[in-house]
């Protein structure tokens, strides 16, 4: 069984964010362009840096000042794409091949868009971060909590020091979850679907933004500071620092969200003499309807 990676998400959602991005519409005027902001968000399956790995969470976050909201699209890792010099194979490859630079002309060729910017992160560095911001509240359903507990010990191996204090959730309802625990819950896959698992990922994502907006802006450049330590990304810290302002009156609003490609556009199917298992799309609905979610109000 592959071990699924958060995500990334951290990223404070809300806090870090990207850069100017946009590619087709341009009917549009390139000042209403500059009103959005992306950053693909990147998880990786494992805690080594040193070997190749796949890319198991990838999120657009999307701060559009335009039209006040925040917005989180999740690219199902499955989705059969054309990867540059490696032809047709499943979205999470890209980054074993070629790392952040490969993924992202990945998505821009496949889903024209243009993204230039990103953050990574592996399961310990999100394990750090969730606790640095004083964990994550969840609300665990009953269903979940049996898987949940059988992914916390493995999560807590992580940290091979910490494997005696396992703490498990022993009930349903609100629960603060700490690192372990919300790294555990981001990677539950054996409940029910791939598209559930990106649900759970990106209702990590909400609540973290929706915390950190109670937090004293006053206090932004020195949480901002605690985790970049934990985080790969190509943006420069003043502009991190910019966008977390805006996001952080953004976060009070609803947070919209997307799974991608769109249930109504997409199947499931298996491909090659492995039998290797991919989620098919429909091109031209995905992608206007992908760009209808980022771009519209």
């Amino acid at each position: 069984m592959k071990k699924k990676g958060l995500i990334l998400l951290l990223l404070l959602l809300i806090s870090f964010v990207s850069t100017f991005n946009v590619y087709s519409f341009s009917e549009r005027d390139i000042k209403e362009y500059k009103m959005i902001e992306n950053i693909l968000l990147i998880g990786l399956d494992g805690t080594n840096d040193k070997f190749p790995k796949r890319s198991d969470t990838m999120i657009i976050l999307t701060i559009d000042k335009l039209n006040k909201s925040l917005k989180l699209t999740s690219l199902a890792r499955d989705t059969l794409v054309k990867i540059p010099g490696r032809g047709e194979e499943k979205l999470t490859h890209a980054y074993a091949y070629g790392q952040e630079e490969l993924l992202m002309q990945t998505i821009n060729e496949n889903f024209d868009l243009d993204i230039k910017d990103y953050a990574v992160v592996n399961f310990k560095s999100f394990i750090d971060i969730v606790d640095i911001i004083g964990g994550v509240d969840i609300n665990v359903n009953e269903k979940e909590i049996h898987h949940l507990n059988e992914v916390i010990k493995e999560c807590y191996g992580v940290n091979h020091e910490d494997t005696k204090n396992i703490e498990y959730i022993t009930s349903s309802g609100n629960h603060n979850l700490n690192g372990y625990q919300a790294l555990a819950y981001a990677r539950i896959r054996k409940l029910d679907t791939i598209y559930k698992r990106d649900e759970r990922q990106r209702l990590i994502l909400t609540n973290i933004a929706h915390k950190l907006s109670d937090v004293s802006i006053s206090k932004y450049p020195q949480i901002a500071k605690s985790i970049l330590r934990h985080i790969k990304v190509n943006i420069a810290f003043n502009k991190i620092i910019d966008l977390a302002f805006i996001a952080h009156e953004l976060a009070s609003y609803d947070i919209s969200q997307l799974e991608f490609p769109i249930s109504e556009y997409r199947e499931e199917g298996i491909i090659g003499e492995k039998g290797t298992y991919v989620v098919k799309w429909d091109k031209n609905k995905n992608i206007e309807l992908l760009h209808q979610f980022i771009y519209g109000n």
